[in-house]
């Protein structure tokens, strides 16, 4: 029970930090018990949107001049490394504002009847361990995103921090957690799709008609499950991606720290720094990994079989024969092409983690190219 209040009151206070950074025209509503549109937030929202493009040249303006000269052996690779992860950076902000404006009011249908469907067909009264699990992790990782103490430690004992640095600083936290947020929404429409098919499935029905309805319901899940990832596949595409280079950036960096010498008077200093960048690396990978767990978990619910059908005997035949044309149809759709899209799982799921995984490989091939001389 107080893992249920606890769970909504951060979904509360998820969805207003996200009405607050404008990334949404919908909010909560307790009487009627699903997400509304609102035309004043939708306003709010194109203003935000509006201000965090345009501030975003002057930003990647004053990136160039962030790290100040000779703080590192290769300052020349380490600005145009720099500079390419704030290019794929404006790709992914503006993927995502796209996909934003074009599908808002679709995923928010979604969910209110995925809502429905829980509550009301299904009963459902609490969650499983997995779904807490999993949502504490994720909301652990987006809350990270407030950390901006590593940035502002690259500098330190390298230049004088000034206002525009933690101004600089501020509006990298403000990108980060609105790209997050959209990425923390999919990852609770997809553990709520998980819930819904777990219950569904667990279902023991006593007739043919509760069996067909049970069966019609699981379908209908799966189908707007399929929806949820065509609408997602570019934003997480592009999610991942730009993840993948600001890690092997960030692991670039750390390694040019761990090479230079720290005097007697930054070496507390020095060691600050390694230990954020451990800490932001290992959070990072391990954001990555719980999607990666997610969708195979909710690969396994959606494959799950509903159980044997208990029926009167005259309806015995025909509700299996019923049952076992759903699962036939289950198996053709997962082989159709509609079915592999990027955010699904099979073979899109590991071409994923073969892209996060390669984080590493660049990383040591990026390092190879800044410290080894040819």
């Amino acid at each position: 029970m107080r893992a249920r209040r606890l769970c909504g009151l951060v979904l509360r206070c998820w969805l207003g930090l996200v009405i607050v950074l404008g990334q949404s025209c919908h909010f909560y509503s307790s009487a009627r018990k699903s997400l509304r549109h609102s035309r004043i937030l939708q306003i709010y929202s194109c203003l935000m949107t509006a201000i965090a493009l345009v501030l975003y040249f002057p930003y990647m303006e004053y990136s160039r001049a962030y790290f100040a000269k000779g703080t590192f052996r290769r300052q020349s690779f380490v600005i145009q490394v720099s500079q390419a992860s704030m290019v794929i950076q404006l790709l992914a902000l503006i993927i995502q504002t796209i996909q934003r404006l074009m599908h808002e009011r679709q995923v928010c249908q979604v969910y209110n009847e995925l809502t429905q469907i829980l509550h009301q067909d299904l009963g459902q009264r609490d969650r499983s361990r997995f779904y807490y699990v999993v949502f504490f992790g994720k909301l652990h990782n987006y809350l990270h995103n407030f950390n901006f103490t590593l940035s502002i430690l690259m500098i330190v004992d390298k230049r004088t921090v000034g206002v525009w640095d933690v101004l600089a600083n501020v509006y990298f936290v403000y990108s980060s957690l609105a790209l997050r947020a959209a990425l923390f929404a999919y990852v609770l429409l997809l553990l709520e799709f998980g819930e819904a098919l777990r219950l569904n499935s667990q279902q023991e029905q006593d007739s043919y008609d509760r069996l067909m309805a049970q069966l019609r319901r699981q379908e209908r899940l799966l189908a707007l499950e399929r929806q949820v990832h065509e609408i997602f596949a570019w934003l997480v595409a592009s999610t991942l991606v730009f993840q993948m280079f600001i890690t092997m950036c960030t692991a670039y960096l750390g390694y040019a720290f761990l090479t230079q010498r720290p005097n007697h008077v930054g070496l507390y200093m020095w060691n600050l720094k390694i230990v954020f960048i451990t800490i932001f690396l290992v959070v990072n990978m391990l954001d990555n990994l719980l999607l990666q767990i997610v969708c195979e978990h909710l690969l396994g619910e959606g494959n799950r079989a509903c159980g044997g059908p208990q029926v009167c005997d005259q309806d015995a035949k025909a509700a299996q024969r019923q049952w076992e044309l759903s699962l036939l149809r289950r198996a053709i759709r997962a082989a159709s092409k509609h079915y592999k899209v990027l955010g699904l799982f099979r073979m899109d799921m590991r071409c994923a983690f073969a892209l996060l995984s390669s984080s590493l490989t660049y990383g040591i091939i990026i390092i190879q190219m800044g410290y080894v001389h040819s």
